[in-house]
């Protein structure tokens, strides 16, 4: 009766001891798939932000475009004032 209780726990042992190593690789698989969406979340980040910066800078730009053409709307209001006058 020992020996089958023996063989019992010693049997429990070894599944208890497969399943912890499945569970391990398991683990370690999760983990790099965790790490390649990690990696890719990352590189959609750093795309974001160049899509910002360049939208950033377009931005800019049209404003500085949108001053010189005020500045120029009135220096040809001030000509066509002064061609008024006369």
């Amino acid at each position: 009766m020992k020996r089958i209780l023996a063989g019992c726990f010693v049997l429990a042992l070894m599944f208890t001891m497969v399943s912890g190593c499945v569970s391990t690789q398991e683990i370690q698989r999760l983990q790099q798939e965790t790490s390649m969406a990690l990696q890719q979340a990352q590189a959609a980040q750093q795309e974001c932000q160049a899509g910002a910066d360049a939208a950033e800078a377009a931005a800019s730009r049209a404003e500085a475009a949108a001053d010189r053409a005020e500045a120029m709307a009135n220096k040809v209001e001030s000509i066509f004032m002064k061609h008024m006058r006369k």
